[in-house]
């Protein structure tokens, strides 16, 4: 692989970028880089702080390319944009509110030279306190949900090894192109949240692997756009995009197994919204249901799409690698910490 293309979704990042900025600005690799900022119509002082890094970019041979949305499209559609114009061989997907150390790109180039490997993740630690786990990816439960594995722990030597994962978290993932090109990039009926899951849904599906590697490091501040937006706002996105993935991207004998018991978990979680007060948070779910309902027929056309043109394998061939079973008291914790974040 000779060259990187780094996207970059912005929103309102005025007191993020700077230090993502100064840190890709240490890059130490052996591809040439180009980054991409997408600029989401933002409202500070965003647009002004990108220009001022233009000449330190150049002088370290890096092209820096900026495109400005009129409105915001959000993390999906705003990827997708950078992406048409991007030139590596490599694309790597960085939120704005995170910092790399120089060598971090060297081990993720090293493991995603194999074939069969498709995309690649990074250990993603928090950036406060920044011995703690953000992301190592994710895990498939039999429910629907995912198993955040390691998230908000302090690191330990089991979270060390090198693994295949379902997920990758969004917030930087490494893809090849031309997997890419192959089974194509967001789904930009997702806005935001999940929208990477379904990504690595169908780079599995593919026939290629995802994976964990512990030895690159990168630092994730995290909830920086979340922080603005409702809890209701997150939450239907969530819900829908996740069942929205499931129709799309299962077999058959699958989505059999999996879609009644999550419909059935959803409708449980949504009592417990309206039971606990937090009716906004009630209503979210419920409009996510009905989303599903209302484009049923663009689902089934674009499902029939993907198991028609994109799937290789059968689901038992990844999800014998990727699958985890969980106690019961994780799905308490998951309403929990949905609760704590609550923002009306």
């Amino acid at each position: 692989m000779k060259s990187v293309s780094i996207i970059i979704v912005n929103w309102n990042g005025e007191h993020t970028l700077p230090e993502c900025f100064d840190s890709l600005l240490e890059l130490k690799a052996s591809i040439s880089i180009e980054i991409i900022i997408v600029d989401n119509n933002s409202k500070d002082t965003s647009l002004q702080l990108i220009k001022s890094y233009e000449h330190q970019f150049k002088s370290r041979k890096i092209v820096l390319k900026v495109i400005k949305n009129k409105t915001n499209l959000g993390f999906a559609e705003g990827n997708n944009i950078g992406y048409t114009i991007s030139t590596g061989e490599l694309i790597l997907f960085l939120n704005s509110d995170t910092k790399v150390p120089s060598h971090f790109l060297t081990p993720l180039l090293e493991t995603i030279q194999n074939s069969k490997v498709g995309g690649v993740q990074p250990r993603m630690m928090q950036m406060d306190p920044d011995s703690y786990i953000d992301s190592i990816g994710s895990y498939f439960i039999s429910t629907g949900f995912l198993y955040h594995k390691g998230h908000n722990k302090p690191i330990q030597k089991k979270y060390l090894k090198k693994d295949a994962i379902f997920s990758m978290k969004g917030a930087c993932m490494l893809v090849k192109r031309e997997v890419l090109e192959e089974v194509g990039v967001f789904d930009e009926d997702y806005f935001a949240y999940f929208e990477e899951t379904d990504l690595c849904h169908r780079i599995w599906l593919a026939g290629y692997k995802i994976c964990y590697v512990p030895e690159s490091v990168m630092y994730h501040k995290g909830g920086t756009t979340a922080n603005y937006l409702p809890s209701s706002f997150i939450l239907y996105h969530s819900y829908k995009n996740r069942i929205y993935t499931l129709l799309k991207n299962f077999e058959a004998g699958t989505l059999i197994r999996v879609l009644p018991i999550h419909i059935f978990l959803c409708e449980i979680i949504s009592l417990l919204y309206l039971l606990t007060g937090k009716l906004s948070l009630f209503i979210a779910l419920q409009k996510a249901l009905i989303w599903i309902i209302i484009n049923l027929p663009k689902i089934i056309k674009e499902r029939l799409r993907i198991q028609r043109s994109i799937r290789k394998i059968n689901d038992k061939d990844y999800l014998s690698i990727v699958e985890k079973k969980v106690k019961w008291n994780y799905y308490f914790h998951l309403f929990t910490t949905s609760l704590r974040g609550y923002k009306d």
